[in-house]
């Protein structure tokens, strides 16, 4: 593999001016600059980057750390959009994105900042991140810029980047609300999650601004999980087939919810009527197609590179960023 000593001995130009030319350095002319660059190219040469970072102690690549991957994950789609998102905009800077996993008990043995200055990392995009997980406590003191997909951390060196999950919730919920159903169950994502706590203040505000009493049966904590959203819905609806309507907090609910009530025989929508969150690619192929909240995942991912590189260079940047969402008014809410 050709190395810059090889650049060097065509050029005539000295190893330590080679690789300033390369590097862009301002003190090199245009004209050597052009004429290492030329002959780089004609004999294949690529540049070392982690050698560079070694060098400069400045990577040029942007982290994502994704933690507790759920098995069943890939399904929705959407850790692949936050990822193609910050891939688009770091390849728009130059940057290269290098991915990490982690999970509640990893982090247990390696904190944060360690893993950062193990792998010379700046700064990072968290997603999936828990409100008893390590790292959660461990960022409200950490210097290392941080940016968090759909979780909030009050830190020195944290923003957010999520949707109004408060409002998308009441969205939904006043949805089905409209379509004369009072019986309105919940099933919610993981406690540990802040936006469980959110999208359910959004389903108990709509039903208060509509004079609904809140029923404590009819709330259920499902872990964003397909599985335990069939197991639940099979309980609720035998225990309380008063029933009408169901918000699920994610799709993948949505579509346990929807095998339950077809092992029940119970039509979707004529007998109850169903609202997802999300809008996975899956959501607009079940039958029937499925009235849910839009997020943009690809934008979330994109703006998170974006925020990122802002903290790492010092720059201004924001504490918080709402991207839009939209109710998608697909078939399966059917007026009472």
């Amino acid at each position: 593999m050709p190395t810059i000593k090889d650049i060097s001995r065509l050029t005539g130009i000295s190893v330590t001016q080679v690789s300033r030319a390369l590097n862009n350095h301002s003190d090199v002319s245009q004209a050597t600059k052009e004429r290492v660059n030329r002959v780089a190219k004609e004999i294949g040469y690529v540049a070392n980057r982690s050698a560079q970072n070694l060098v400069t102690q400045k990577s040029k690549s942007l982290a994502l750390i994704l933690s507790n991957l759920e098995k069943s994950g890939g399904r929705d789609n959407i850790v692949y959009s936050l990822i193609s998102g910050m891939y688009h905009f770091a390849e728009s800077e130059g940057y290269e994105v290098v991915m990490f996993t982690t999970s509640s008990v990893h982090q247990r043995d390696k904190s944060f900042v360690q893993l950062c200055k193990e792998q010379n990392i700046s700064g990072a995009v968290v997603n999936g991140l828990r409100t008893d997980d390590p790292y959660y406590l461990e960022l409200v003191d950490s210097d290392i810029p941080c940016v968090l997909i759909d979780s909030s951390v009050k830190g020195k060196e944290t923003m957010t980047i999520s949707c109004d999950n408060k409002k998308a919730a009441f969205d939904a919920v006043n949805h089905l609300i409209q379509h004369n159903h009072k019986n309105i169950a919940v099933l919610n994502g993981r406690t540990e999650a802040t936006i469980t706590a959110d999208r359910f203040q959004g389903y108990v505000l709509a039903l208060t601004e509509a004079g609904i009493p809140l029923n404590e049966k009819f709330i259920h904590y499902c872990d964003f999980q397909e599985d335990i959203a069939y197991e639940t819905t099979l309980k609720i609806m035998t225990e309380s087939p008063e029933i009408t309507a169901i918000f699920c907090a994610s799709d993948m609910m949505a579509v346990g919810a929807l095998k339950a009530l077809r092992f029940l025989e119970i039509k979707v929508p004529e007998q109850v009527s169903l609202v997802g969150f999300d809008d996975i690619p899956l959501a607009e192929y079940l039958m029937p197609p499925l009235t849910t909240v839009s997020q943009d995942f690809y934008g979330m991912g994109y703006e998170a590179g974006h925020q990122l590189l802002k903290m790492i260079r010092h720059e201004a940047h924001k504490n918080k960023i709402i991207l839009p969402h939209k109710l998608l008014e697909r078939k399966s809410v059917f007026m009472l």
